[in-house]
């Protein structure tokens, strides 16, 4: 189990959601991998994982228009898209962030 962030801060200029972890490690999740990876089942097929949302179907002007912690194992991120079912679980934020480049 991956312990929760120390912090998370939304950086709307840069597009970015900035986590924290205890380690003092900082990731930087662009809005838009973070969109187009939604776990939720209405971006992804429930039972193969396969993505259903096109990532070119995402807004390139898309912001973060909330954060709600769910417990202490995720966060729910709502999007200027309307979207705001998906939670990332901070396991899967830390398999996310080997997906960006350095």
């Amino acid at each position: 189990m991956t312990d929760p962030p120390s912090n998370i801060r939304a950086l709307q200029s840069e597009q970015v959601l900035e986590v924290t972890w205890p380690d003092s490690h900082v990731d930087r999740f662009p809005y838009l991998l973070l969109r187009a990876e939604c776990p939720c089942a209405s971006c992804r097929d429930e039972w193969t994982g396969e993505r259903i949302l096109r990532a070119e179907s995402i807004r390139a002007d898309l912001k973060l228009e909330g954060m709600e912690p769910i417990g202490t194992y995720a966060v729910q991120l709502a999007w200027s898209d309307g979207h705001s079912s998906g939670l990332f679980t901070w396991e899967t934020l830390r398999q996310l962030a080997g997906q960006i480049p350095a």
